[in-house]
């Protein structure tokens, strides 16, 4: 009995230890960030001036590709008739990470705010080496192009670098 147990802590722990590395907080040198997780989610910020997005959702690792699975927040929108009576439910993007009944009012706020639920997508597939996320293209290769950044003429790489603590 004590053997199966110490082989199966063995066994937990290498699988856990197996994902820590890809934990933490990710920036690439425009306004947008991944927060990967030690419960398997992961958390996609984008902002720029007035503008955000954020996405929450799932990510799961093979051979160093990293596969994010978006996981959308719904709220359930009232909808009244004249009398003030719900007549129906709608399900809409929730403007925060918890699912809630919501009135038009709220809602209508919601759309006209400069932020939300996954305006910005984040990637599906991104590739972790030495530290850094690369972006997978469409046609499953590494995105190692340059961009312009906004404020100079100098460009950058479009990985994410992990941040140290």
């Amino acid at each position: 009995m004590r053997l199966t147990e110490l082989i199966l802590i063995l066994l937990i722990s290498k699988m856990t230890f197996g994902q820590n590395k890809y934990v933490g907080i990710y920036k690439d040198r425009f306004p947008e960030s991944i927060e990967l997780k030690s419960d398997s989610t992961f958390i996609h910020k984008w902002q720029f001036d007035l503008a955000s997005s954020w996405t929450i959702g799932k990510w799961n690792v093979k051979n160093d590709t990293i596969y994010l699975k978006t996981e959308l927040v719904m709220d359930t929108l009232q909808i009244r008739n004249s009398e003030n009576k719900v007549v129906r439910d709608s399900l809409v993007l929730s403007s925060n990470q918890k699912s809630e009944r919501i009135e038009q009012n709220e809602f209508i706020g919601s759309l006209i705010s400069g932020g939300g639920q996954n305006r910005n997508k984040p990637p599906k597939r991104i590739y972790w080496k030495r530290n850094k996320l690369y972006r997978i293209n469409e046609n499953g290769t590494l995105d190692l192009r340059k961009v312009k950044a906004f404020s100079t003429d100098k460009k950058y790489r479009t990985y994410f670098r992990k941040e140290t603590k």
